[in-house]
Parts: structure tokens; sequence; C-alpha cells
């Protein structure tokens, strides 16, 4: 009974500090024939099993990536060099660091080349909002896999002039993972981990994300084709969703 009331007071926690306030929680049916099928409501029976393999496999995740986003939440000005080799000492998993002027001008960098190829021109058309001091993150999909992107601006007089932005492969991150190839992590934009469940992971993308994440940040998804259901919680980074995803057993 403790060990069951621990794991609702963490779902429960994780809920409330990665989106809004759940009312309700769901499970959506996505039917495998018609490409635009009807989304059907049902309310959700989760089992603890389920719950509990979701807790145990995304919270060692999830802690090194909201540690990452409070440090660069915390750098509002023009970083020194020291910056960029702490993030890497702390952060081994991050793929690199660029200081970008807000003509898209990158000034510095490390690496210096990434076999990847990175866009990062989203985040420079937010344009005079990056004055609301808030910091955002962007989801790149590449042939070579996503690329996460964390960014804040540096001001003068007030007024951005540039951008810290730190970009990583998500899947760096699921060396923290206890069992990576059971979860699946991915945005509303691309996959961004599904170690052996890529089939499933390219379902779940195509899932109406928008409109279930109106109100509800976990829930239970069904593909009807292949007869599977998973559990899923939605964290927010910068503005943008990360799902976490189990397959019911």
């Amino acid at each position: 009974m403790i060990r069951k009331l621990a794991l609702i007071l963490l779902l429960a926690t994780v809920a409330v500090m990665g989106c809004a306030k759940v009312t309700k929680t769901y499970r959506w049916v996505l039917g495998g024939i018609n490409p635009n099928p009807e989304i059907t409501l049902e309310p959700a029976t989760f089992s603890e099993e389920s719950e509990e393999r979701l807790a145990m496999l995304f919270t060692p995740v999830d802690r090194q990536l909201q540690s990452l986003q409070r440090e660069v939440d915390a750098q509002t000005s023009y970083p020194e060099r020291d910056w960029f080799g702490m993030v890497f000492s702390r952060y081994p998993w991050v793929g690199g660091v660029m200081i970008v002027e807000s003509t898209g001008e990158i000034i510095d960098r490390q690496p210096e080349f990434s076999l990847k190829p990175l866009d990062f021109s989203p985040l420079l058309e937010v344009g005079e909002a990056w004055n609301d001091g808030r910091m955002r993150a962007h989801v790149q999909a590449t042939d070579l896999g996503a690329e996460v992107f964390l960014a804040n601006s540096y001001t003068r007089d007030r007024s951005w002039i540039g951008l810290t932005i730190v970009h990583f492969d998500f899947r760096s991150l699921m060396r923290f993972c206890p069992a990576p190839e059971e979860l699946v992590v991915f945005s509303p934009a691309a996959v961004l981990s599904a170690q052996g469940q890529e089939e499933y992971a390219e379902r779940l993308l195509n899932a109406p994300w928008e409109r279930i994440l109106q109100g509800n940040v976990q829930g239970q998804i069904e593909l009807a084709e292949q007869k599977v259901t998973f559990t899923w919680l939605a964290r927010v980074l910068g503005g943008e969703y990360i799902i976490y995803a189990v397959r019911d057993r």
C-alpha cells in the first residue's frame, strides 16, 4: 500500500511540474486502417504495474533533463568559456554548445562540427519574443536521428542580441534508463528514442497530440491495428512536450 501511494504521489508530482492541472485521465483509441481515424475517448484504467514501470524507467532520464533545463534557464548573460566546460562535465551526454547572434551568425561552438545538419532557425524566428526572459526548446528531425535544442537569450540594455544553445541526441540520455528498450520517448515533432520499438513509436507519433495534450498530461493510448496499449506521461521542456511511454503487458 505504501509503495502504491508513493508511486501515485510521484506521478502526480511530475504531472503538475510538467504541465497544467489534470482533471481527468483518458484512454485514446487509434484506428489502424483509416489514415484519419475517429478518435474515441474513454476513462482510463491503469494497471499499477504499468504506472510503476513507467515511473522507474523515465525518472532517472527526466532528472538529467530537468537539471540541464535549470542550467540553461539560469544562463541569461553571454557565457564565459568555462561555462562550456562545465556543461560537458556535468552533462557528458550533451552533443554541443553554441553561441549565436540574433542575425544567425555562430560566434562560438563546441565541438566545431556536427555530423547532423543542425537547423536552429526556428529559435531565431521567435524574434523579439525572446525579451520575455523565457528559455525555449526545439526538436529537429534528421536522417541521423532527432536533435533537441535548449536555448536562452542573452541581452544588452534589456533587449536580446543572441542565444546560448545546448543541443543533444536524446538517445545519449538513455544510458540513465535501467531498461531503455522498454521506454519509448518522443515529442509531437519526432521520435526521440525507440530501441526495438520503432514501428510502435511511429504510430504513437502520428496520434493527434495537440488535441490529446489539451488538459491531459498522462493517459493510455491504444494502437488498434497492433492490438497493443501504451501508458504515457508528458513533461514540458522549454515549452515543448516530451512524452514517455511504456507498452502495457
